[in-house]
């Protein structure tokens, strides 16, 4: 649900951050609302690109990163939906470091994504070498560059290869939980 809404439903995201408590307590009403929205949200992206040419890799928003998280903990480990909690916490990060989120941005997400009961971060036993090795076999590499669906504030996305790797590289190694 926080995917869509920052993938392309800021309005979407402002409620979920007013309405998480009822989410977690299962309140019947803010579920079905929650779910409606999603599924809208997801069709809308869907209908755009039925063919899977572009647009639609907007669904793949922190999964680059939660893949070599789950490959590198062992599949099962975490769930998938952990996994790209926290890689939607570091794709955050990077955008944050590239000046498309600012401060106050990316604290909202890893805040809301903290109250989903969901980790924000990386877990300690990888490095961040380790991480880049997993990433740099994800599906998403074209023509040997690594791309990425990166938050341009809250609302919108991009799929983008053009950013600096060093920023990448700062983004795995600090997004990890502390040692």
């Amino acid at each position: 649900m926080i995917k869509y809404g920052l993938i392309g439903d800021a309005e979407f995201f402002a409620w979920l951050e007013q309405n998480m408590d009822k989410l977690m307590q299962r309140d019947p009403q803010a579920l079905v609302y929650a779910i409606e929205r999603s599924c809208a949200d997801k069709a809308k992206v869907v209908a755009a690109d039925e063919r899977e040419a572009g647009s639609r890799a907007l669904l793949n928003f922190g999964h680059t990163f939660g893949h070599a998280i789950e490959t590198g903990v062992g599949y099962g480990a975490w769930l998938h939906g952990q996994a790209v909690a926290a890689g939607m916490c570091m794709a955050a990060d990077l955008s944050r470091r590239l000046g498309w989120l600012t401060p106050a941005e990316f604290a909202r997400i890893e805040k809301l994504i903290q109250r989903a009961q969901l980790p924000t971060r990386a877990p300690k036993t990888l490095s961040g070498a380790q991480l880049r090795e997993f990433m740099s076999v994800d599906k998403k590499v074209e023509a040997g560059r690594l791309r990425l669906v990166l938050p341009k504030g809250l609302g919108h996305a991009v799929i983008t290869a053009d950013f600096p790797h060093t920023l990448l590289n700062e983004t795995l190694e600090q997004c990890r939980e502390a040692t």
